[in-house]
Formats: structure tokens, sequence, C-alpha cells
């Protein structure tokens, strides 16, 4: 009898470890879909209902906000960003909700939107999509960690808006330039590189899950950071004197000037530096926010033709 118990708990508890793992396999995208709503599984394995064709829509993701433009939509509300350049020219006179990390729930809720759009990575904007959802106020979360989710994010986004396939040429040209540079790329000698995420707390060395070190990798480039389950790990001199990349990319989130004085100040004059072969070659390079702190949607050729050209300089590419 004792056996028959410890047996069935046992089964119980497999059972259950494997539905959980089925439902935390289960990829995010669209379930089912009608003429007037779409079922979408998050990120975190919860299905929601949303509804087509919204006209009142706070975007509360700055990277989210030129996805969703690309794919035909509108917002009455965005997060404050650091550049405007990073916007489409149409969302930047509009209202701001707070910042990214926290969104401002009251003027959220004074806007009376039908469509809130939120990530799934900040834990706020998971509390924020539970009180929206709890309001009857459809909301939901969804992954945009690097460029290879914004294919998948923009037909979420073009069916939600009704937008027609054949009216939604910008992404289409998009991933077509993409894979054009990219083919380019990948036929040269492949550098190894090492991208630095820069803030005010300090500095992370990028895996290839961040975006920078994703397009990087794409084309042909070998990042001496190993893979890891998250977008970013530790940064040591010592580290990098080890791998000793060929080229070394900084990404800064905050004020820039700032950061890269930080940079050279804390690291790039320390006597060890001048050992590395990316010092040597003159191959250490700062990024633009507005195109790499941001994930670029439709400006993404821009953005890979550009590291292409650092990747593998003197070589010519064609968009």
């Amino acid at each position: 009898m004792l056996g028959d118990g410890i047996e069935m708990r046992l089964l119980s508890f497999f059972c259950f470890f494997f539905t959980l793992c089925a439902v935390q396999a289960a990829a995010s995208g669209i379930v089912s879909e009608t003429a007037e709503s779409i079922r979408y599984r998050q990120p975190d394995g919860l299905e929601v209902t949303l509804p087509k064709h919204p006209k009142r829509v706070v975007v509360g993701y700055g990277s989210l906000v030129p996805v969703w433009y690309c794919a035909g939509g509108t917002a009455v509300a965005i997060p404050e960003v650091q550049s405007k350049n990073a916007l489409p020219e149409a969302a930047r006179g509009l209202p701001t909700v707070g910042t990214f990390s926290t969104l401002n729930t009251e003027k959220v809720l004074e806007l009376r939107p039908d469509l809130v759009v939120l990530i799934n990575k900040l834990n706020s904007h998971l509390r924020l999509r539970k009180l929206l959802t709890a309001m009857k106020i459809p909301a939901f979360t969804v992954k945009y960690d690097n460029y290879r989710d914004f294919e998948a994010l923009t037909d979420l986004f073009r069916r939600l808006n009704n937008t027609d396939p054949a009216r939604c040429a910008a992404a289409r040209q998009v991933t077509d330039s993409v894979n054009r540079i990219v083919a380019q790329a990948r036929q040269y000698p492949a550098p190894r590189f090492t991208t630095v995420f820069a803030q005010a707390a300090g500095f992370r060395a990028e895996t290839d899950l961040a975006n920078t070190s994703c397009m990087l990798s794409m084309l042909g480039g070998k990042n001496t950071v190993p893979p890891s389950d998250g977008l970013r790990t530790g940064f040591s001199i010592e580290q990098l004197l080890l791998d000793n990349p060929d080229v070394i990319f900084v990404v800064m989130m905050g004020n820039n000037k700032a950061l890269e004085k930080k940079f050279r100040h804390e690291i790039m004059s320390q006597k060890a530096w001048r050992e590395l072969d990316a010092h040597r070659t003159g191959r250490v390079h700062f990024l633009p926010s507005d195109l790499y702190l941001y994930l670029a949607g439709p400006r993404f050729p821009e953005a890979f033709l550009h590291l292409a050209q650092l990747l593998y300089p003197g070589r010519e590419f064609a968009r």
C-alpha cells in the first residue's frame, strides 16, 4: 500500500512536470483568428483574445512603436524615449505615459485605450497587463529581444490592424534587404567580436540573444561571449584580454557622451587595454543608440549595413 502511494505521487509529479514543460515549450504566437479578433499565446504561455483594428492603442515599449506603425497601426500614446529619431515621424509628437520600465497606470487609463501593447521581459509590464485585463482592457505582452523576432511580430501586428499584406511592403523590404546584406557578409572570413552594454551602473557583455550581438553573428561574426539563457553576462577587462576579439562594439543606455567617457576612463585607460588587437587596429566602435539600443524596426537594413561595414572594413555591400 505504501509503495502504491509513493508510485501514485511520483506519477502525479511527473505528469505535472511534463505538463508544465509542455506549456513552457509552447511557442508564442497566433493560436486562432476570426474576422473580429485574434487568439494569441504570449511568451509566458498565457492565451489572450485581442480585438482587431483597435482605434486607441497605447504602445508601452519604445522599440515596438516602429514595428506597430510599419504594420499599419497608429497609437495614442507611447513611453518616453531617449532619441525621437528611433520613432516613426508620425509618432514623435504623441503624448507619453512614463518611461518604458515605469509606465504611469493613471495616464494609461485616462486615455481609454482599446488595446495596450507591452513587452514580456519587464515585470512591471506583466503586472500592468494583469491589472488592465482585470479592468476589461485588452492588453498583451510580446517578445522582442532581437531581429529574429521582427518578422513574426510584424505579422501579428499586421493582422491586428487588418493591414493587407500587399500594403505592408515595408516589412517585406526590411527582411529582403537584411537577407541580401547577410548573404554578402557571410562569404568573408569571420572576425571575432565582443559587444559591451554600457550603462551608469556599469558594463555587461552581450550574448547572441541580445540584438546587436545577434545581428553581428548573423553577419558571420563569432561572438567571444559564450551562449547563455540571458541577454547579458558579466564583463571584465581580464576576460576581454583572454578573448582578445578582433572588434569591440559598445552599446550605450543613457547619456551617450557620459557613458563613452566612463568606458574610456574606467576600461580603455588601463594599461592592459593596449594589448588588445581591437585597440591596436582601431576597431573599437561606440554605436548610435537609435539603431542599436532601440531595436531598429524598419531601419534594420541600415543597422545591418553599418555593422557589416565595421565587421568587414573595405568591403562593399548592396542593400
